[in-house]
């Protein structure tokens, strides 16, 4: 038998690389592994045989693969995604982005924004059910401030209704500064706040227009960046009145501690947190809990993970103790999926800027680039969607390609360049296959090829089809680290192999058609796995460039 052997050894500390893992270009610990192997060998029992031995005091596993076998598995048209299984799949809500209403969305909300989406993808396309929900800011002191400042500047609903974003987060500014030159400015928005707490703001109908101006413009950019929720969820749903039962329960577990000041405060085991402020309004962690709840209430969640930056991580702890000291059964379920800062993000003019302005200005550059280079078509050149597909496909895969938990510089020459590891090198290799199998077949053609591995002999194809076996096996990975640049490291990985492939492996110029017909089948399962990783990481595969 023509086989390919890999050998696995599990050290008592760490676990060394496989073969495997480094035929396939990717290290794994012992639960990647297993999936791995499983992902290859799963299906049929003839494809692999495991032998294990011991050397040195270690234990060895020596997996021995057939060559013809290990192709067919990897290029059989079955879909790429799993199936809902109600045994083993899991109900995940993703709480991600959850900017402020009545401001501009900030460039600093972009990595809970493109890392939730990317997480609700993977997990959504491993078999889990993914409930995506934008909790927005739409409550606290903050607002009693933005009502302030509508006053104040006497602006008019005809005023905000032109630019109302842009006017909303003047007033906002407006007020904050009129604060900090009169503390009885801070008190008249407390009351405000306060009055809206208790339901007799007469200015609450105004409140709902801002909530509505500000979803409309935040769609628009949640477009661009390829994301969607299941639902927007507000904080003014746990407003103080509505959540009695929460404090209720604090207070029969012990927890709730009354202040002399009239501030209600929950003691945890090293600290004590405020939860509700001396004039009775709720603070956000009081909130929170009360939305947890609600949460599981309403669906029944096995994780309920919070995509937001590392500086919110004692506020999330906080929680899970909460939950754990009240004992709810789903505590355990509660997830900070934490991350470092962005710095020195802003135009060329070095003015930092909102995101739609960083997505703009991304957008016109590529369009530069493009006209300049000799490869790019005219009319891709020229097209606005082209060129802010692209873009926006730079600013994200330079986000997710860091580690999560790692703050970076934000720099143009490294995010937009054409060649080299970028979002754009992604869009280029798949428009490039695109091309490609446009050209020498039709979609129908390749549903009727039949998978012959002999035509495949080539060291350039088994590095690929090596390549695409271990697409599974690292979204598994990617999914276990909560780790985008696992991914994204796979896909610049699958781009080189694809490049040399069609380099070394010509379709339209290979004379026997039963190796055009089979290099055809590779290089179609090669576009299905990228455009399937480019649509996990929140990207829009082009087909032309």
């Amino acid at each position: 038998m023509t086989a390919l052997q890999f050998t696995y050894q599990r050290a008592t500390r760490t676990p060394e690389l496989s073969m495997l893992a480094q035929y396939l270009g990717q290290g794994f610990d012992q639960k990647s592994f297993n999936r791995s192997a499983e992902c290859i060998v799963k299906d049929d029992e003839h494809l692999a045989t495991v032998t294990t031995e011991e050397r040195s005091g270690k234990k060895w596993v020596k997996l021995s693969l057939d060559k013809m076998k290990l192709i067919q598995t990897v290029l059989e048209r079955k879909p790429l995604q799993e199936e809902y299984n109600t045994a083993t799949s899991q109900t995940m809500i993703v709480e991600f982005s959850s900017p402020n209403i009545a401001k501009p969305f900030h460039a600093g909300h972009l990595r809970s924004t493109i890392l939730g989406n990317f997480l609700s993808n993977l997990n959504e396309f491993l078999g889990n059910r993914v409930l995506r929900l934008n909790y927005l800011g739409d409550w606290g002191t903050q607002f009693g401030y933005l009502a302030l400042g509508v006053q104040l500047k006497g602006l008019s609903p005809t005023d905000i209704h032109q630019d109302p974003i842009k006017c909303l987060y003047d007033a906002y500014v407006h007020a904050y500064e009129a604060a900090r030159n009169s503390p009885n400015m801070h008190e008249h928005a407390m009351n405000i706040f306060a009055r809206m707490e208790n339901g007799t703001a007469d200015d609450l109908d105004q409140w709902q227009e801002y909530r509505a101006y500000t979803v409309k413009e935040l769609e628009e950019l949640y477009r661009r960046l390829g994301v969607c929720f299941t639902s927007y969820e507000w904080e003014s749903q746990y407003g103080v009145k509505k959540i009695a039962h929460v404090l209720e329960t604090l207070k029969q577990h012990g927890l709730l501690i009354d202040q002399p000041d009239g501030r209600k405060v929950v003691q945890l085991q090293q600290r004590k947190i405020p939860i509700v402020k001396s004039d009775g309004s709720g603070m956000y962690l009081l909130r929170d809990i009360a939305a947890l709840m609600d949460r599981y209430n309403r669906f029944e969640f096995h994780k309920c993970i919070y995509v937001v930056e590392n500086g919110q991580n004692e506020h999330f702890a906080s929680l899970s103790e909460i939950a754990h000291l009240l004992c709810l059964p789903y505590a355990a379920g509660v997830e900070h999926v934490k991350f470092g800062r962005i710095h020195g993000m802003s135009t060329r003019r070095g003015k930092v800027v909102f995101l739609k302005d960083i997505l703009h200005e991304a957008q016109q550059l590529v369009q530069e680039k493009q006209r300049e280079s000799p490869y790019t078509k005219t009319n891709a050149a020229d097209d606005p969607s082209v060129c802010d597909i692209l873009g926006t496909s730079a600013v994200i895969i330079n986000d997710l390609k860091q580690r999560r938990m790692k703050d970076y510089n934000f720099d143009w020459s490294k995010i937009l360049r054409m060649e080299g590891d970028s979002g754009i090198k992604l869009q280029y290799t798949h428009c490039r296959l695109a091309s490609l199998l446009q050209a020498q077949s039709s979609a129908e053609d390749i549903m009727s090829i039949q998978c012959d591995g002999s035509s495949l002999v080539e060291p350039e194809a088994l590095d690929l089809v090596c390549q695409l076996a271990n697409f599974k096996p690292v979204c598994y990975q990617a999914q276990e680290a909560a780790e985008a640049c696992i991914l994204v490291a796979y896909l610049f990985r699958l781009c080189k192999s694809i490049n040399l492939a069609i380099k070394t492996l010509p379709v339209k110029q290979e004379s026997e058609a039963k190796k055009r017909q089979q290099r055809i089948l590779l290089f179609s399962r090669a576009k299905m796995v990228l455009h399937t990783g480019m649509t996990l990481l929140g990207l829009r595969p082009l087909e032309e460039m």
